[in-house]
């Protein structure tokens, strides 16, 4: 016992640096977030610095805020569970290949990361608008008469985003994947199960970190998505973040843009921990 000690000792010592710049960049900013939002608006000054609850109240206490939470989190949701379909085949498929292209499939899966997110966004616009791509091949089999409007809609946001963000989905199914030997599958063929009965019941359970990793980081990036659902969803589509950005850069309301995004912390940490919860430690690899 009297050993671990200075080793312990010497692990602090080399992960304080790390906790440093964890406090500086994320828990500081956090700390005056929430010290924001119990101050008093006042326009023209931000505030007076006064406590008041008010912000809370009013953010709360407003059917429409509650409804941009819940569309928010909705597509947060519908956003996760499509990355999550789209991207295990994909993920199953360079893990297991035994091309010599791999690396260069496994590069391509980034190479969308390298592109500005207003010019994917606006390559978006490109496909779905009125007279875009998408509307004039269409027309051009005769399966619609007139253009259909897709812009300015949760589709156009949706399919924004599970395009932006799929690589982060992709990229921790790999990772997994790749830990899991053939041979557990092979195993489970030997004694009797189908293709189907030994992905169902070995490899998938086993790749459970890979999903809950990339579940985890997919939606925490959709519900904070800003730019890319106001470009593809304009009015027609208000998430928790542009209400922030509003409140913040537009009506300069500091302490209530500080309290929404406190509310935003506490309900998005609320809905993983329960993910988390729900999921058994053993699936998660802990």
């Amino acid at each position: 016992m009297a050993s671990k000690a200075p080793l312990m000792s010497h692990s602090c010592w080399l992960t304080a640096p790390s906790i440093a710049v964890i406090a500086a960049v994320l828990v500081a900013p956090l700390g005056l977030m929430l010290l924001f939002s119990f101050w008093e608006f006042v326009p023209g000054k931000i505030t007076n610095y006064a406590l008041t609850f008010e912000n809370y109240r009013r953010f709360l206490g407003d059917a429409f805020y509650l409804g941009v939470i819940a569309k928010t989190v909705q597509l947060g949701v519908t956003v996760t569970v499509l990355s999550l379909v789209l991207g295990y085949p994909v993920a199953f498929f360079l893990a297991r290949t035994k091309s010599r292209l791999q690396p260069l499939l496994v590069y391509l899966v980034f190479v969308p990361m390298m592109i500005s997110l207003v010019v994917r966004a606006y390559g978006w616009m490109v496909l779905l608008g009125y007279n875009g791509v998408v509307n004039a091949v269409l027309l051009r089999l005769g399966v619609i008469d007139m253009p259909l409007r897709m812009l300015n809609s949760v589709t156009a946001v949706v399919l924004g985003l599970v395009e932006v963000l799929l690589p982060f989905m992709v990229v921790p199914l790999i990772a997994v994947l790749k830990d899991i030997p053939p041979s557990v599958e092979e195993a489970a063929r030997a004694l009797g199960a189908a293709p189907a009965q030994a992905f169902f019941k070995v490899t998938l359970p086993l790749s459970v970190p890979g999903i809950i990793s990339g579940s985890l980081i997919v939606f925490s990036l959709a519900i904070t998505a800003y730019a890319l659902p106001a470009l593809l969803g304009g009015a027609q589509v208000k998430m928790i973040s542009a209400i922030a950005y509003d409140s913040m850069l537009v009506s300069y309301n500091w302490p209530f843009s500080s309290a929404v995004g406190m509310v935003m912390v506490v309900v998005s940490s609320a809905l993983i921990y329960g993910y988390l919860r729900f999921v058994p430690q053993k699936a998660q690899g802990l």
